[in-house]
């Protein structure tokens, strides 16, 4: 099993204004999450991102321990 410690995502987020409520994050990101887990063989992983101290985006994806439906 492969385990991946931290994968960075350039351009994840985009700049915005404080006013903004809605973070910007590009609509295909699950989609993405899924092809590096399926490439890496991860069975669940947590991805959180937080720009200026504030969470933008805290998510949990797959299962805790593969053969157990336990999600992340």
């Amino acid at each position: 099993m492969a385990v991946i410690g931290l994968f960075l995502l350039s351009g994840v987020v985009q700049s915005q204004p404080k006013a903004a409520a809605k973070p910007n994050l590009p609509p295909d990101l699950d989609s993405l999450v899924a092809r590096v887990m399926k490439t890496f063989e991860v069975p669940g992983l947590s991805l959180a991102i937080v720009k200026d101290g504030q969470v933008l985006l805290a998510k949990g994806y797959g299962v805790k321990k593969l053969g157990e439906p336990a999600p992340v």
